[in-house]
């Protein structure tokens, strides 16, 4: 699906599941490294991302997030232009969305300027089963040849799929339907290249562009169960908040959501198709 917008905006052509199937001849891997993104202005949220950190397996560290606020006029018009790809994004990001945009793909050039082979990363509203998530890390490990990317969903959230491999109760999975929520990620460094280049600029929330396989080229996959707790509402709730709408708007919100949704769906669900055929 080509992108819609200037041509300067034109993206690569998509290859759904190419990284993921290159990977068949390397090495399994066990060493990650956690990034936890945490705004520093969201201080409820510090002693929550303190105690994920502590509660992992493995080395990690605190990643400042970009305040969408603080955002000059110039920077936001550099990050983020509207209608790059197709189906067209129909809202405007507020600035909170775009800052969480800005600090994911700091992240992702992380990865790759530091040449980690994967990195876990997570928002700051999570807590983690110290023991199934150190469980989880060793699956991935045993499997690395069969991911790129691989979504950690919130308990509640998990998708429905075709598994992949399973072991010790746990399953990888390739989703029917597109996953939401980035609460937690496993990234492998080509993920990472291939995302920081289709998202400059991006012209949607974080979330549901990473839904876009048929852009990304990534074989979006997830793991179940999931070891996250998504615990925001004990944190004092999202740190991405909306202005009051209208009565009309709020009208346009709830008719295009759905159209939206739907052909986001449809265009998963094509190109997955297209990746699992034999």
């Amino acid at each position: 699906m080509a992108p819609c917008g200037p041509a300067r905006y034109k993206a690569a052509r998509p290859f759904a599941g190419r990284i993921n199937r290159s990977l068949r001849d390397r090495p399994a891997l066990s060493a990650s490294r956690a990034f936890v993104i945490h705004l520093e202005r969201a201080t409820g949220r510090r002693p929550t991302a303190e105690a994920l950190l502590r509660a992992l397996p493995i080395p990690g560290e605190i990643f400042p997030a970009v305040d969408g606020r603080a955002l000059a006029a110039d920077a936001v018009k550099a990050a983020y232009a509207r209608g790059r790809y197709a189906p067209r994004y129909p809202f405007a990001l507020v600035p909170a969305e775009i800052g969480a945009f800005l600090s994911h793909r700091a992240v992702w050039r992380r990865i790759v300027e530091d040449g980690l082979d994967h990195a876990v990363v997570f928002e700051d509203d999570a807590a983690v089963d110290p023991e199934r998530f150190e469980a989880l890390l060793a699956f991935l490990a045993a499997e690395r040849r069969r991911w790129s990317y691989v979504l950690m969903p919130a308990a509640g959230l998990e998708p429905s799929g075709e598994p992949l491999a399973q072991r010790d109760g746990m399953t990888l999975l390739r989703p029917h339907t597109p996953p939401l929520r980035a609460i937690g990620q496993v990234v492998s460094r080509e993920a990472a290249a291939r995302l920081l280049a289709l998202t400059a600029p991006f012209d949607r929330p974080i979330d549901t562009f990473l839904q876009m396989n048929w852009v990304t080229g990534l074989t979006l996959l997830a793991v179940t169960p999931t070891p996250i707790r998504d615990v925001s509402r004990e944190t004092g709730g999202t740190t991405v908040q909306r202005k009051r709408l209208g009565f009309f708007e709020r009208l346009r919100h709830e008719a295009m959501r759905p159209i939206y949704r739907a052909q986001v769906r449809a265009r998963y669900r094509s190109a997955l198709a297209a990746d699992t055929k034999p």
